[in-house]
């Protein structure tokens, strides 16, 4: 079965906004105003995510508005007829159209896996928020509060559980102190398990950058 998730249409005013509808939901970006903070991925046509959280592929459309459906665990975003994504403007508006699908991604598997953890692990923490950054997978806050990137959605699933751990383990330390890194083992229950993952990722995030940040 296909659940639709509403129709999106790029359209520009004269004060240089670019808007797309989705859901009943209206969301504006300043075309000058993108952070470079914002992961930018080039996307075409042949673009695929498929990792273990998240299937995700864009097609051509054949209608005046694209669509962001879901086809069992698969994502799919259907572009309007005839958009042309080497269109700087265009392809600003399907990065944001990527963003969103990412967000709904992450907001439904990421909670639950910190939910689940911190419970094995007998940990306490108070909220569990998704942001679209990428100068850090993730962040804990003094007041308990979780902060992970939806672009976690990329990562293979030992490194989304890495991070996990990683900002549950800040529930306790907050630094990265011999004490943190201890913490970060006995959750694997592995020394030296910590700072092998800690490496992988920042290895995963240079790949990523080659492959998707030209």
């Amino acid at each position: 079965s296909t659940r639709v998730f509403g129709s999106l249409s790029p359209r520009s005013s004269r004060s240089g906004t670019t808007f797309f509808y989705l859901r009943a939901l209206h969301f504006s970006v300043r075309r000058s105003s993108f952070s470079p903070l914002s992961m930018k991925i080039h996307l075409t046509y042949d673009f695929r995510i498929n990792t273990d959280l998240l299937q995700l592929r864009i097609e051509r459309g054949t209608q005046p508005t694209g669509l962001l459906s879901r086809k069992g665990k698969e994502f799919v975003v259907t572009m309007p007829a005839g958009l042309r994504l080497e269109d700087p403007r265009n392809q600003a508006w399907a990065q944001r159209v990527l963003t969103e699908a990412l967000r709904r991604r992450a907001k439904e598997v990421l909670p639950p896996i910190v939910h689940e953890e911190a419970a094995r692990f007998g940990l306490r923490y108070n909220r569990v928020y998704i942001k679209d950054v990428k100068s850090r997978w993730g962040s804990c806050s003094s007041l308990g509060n979780i902060n992970l990137s939806l672009w976690l959605m990329l990562a293979p699933i030992d490194l989304v559980y890495y991070v996990v751990y990683h900002e549950l383990a800040h529930l306790n330390e907050m630094n990265h102190s011999a004490r943190f890194w201890a913490q970060v083992d006995a959750f694997y229950g592995e020394p030296g398990r910590g700072k092998f993952l800690e490496s992988k990722m920042k290895a995963f995030a240079l790949d990523l950058q080659r492959r998707y940040m030209p």
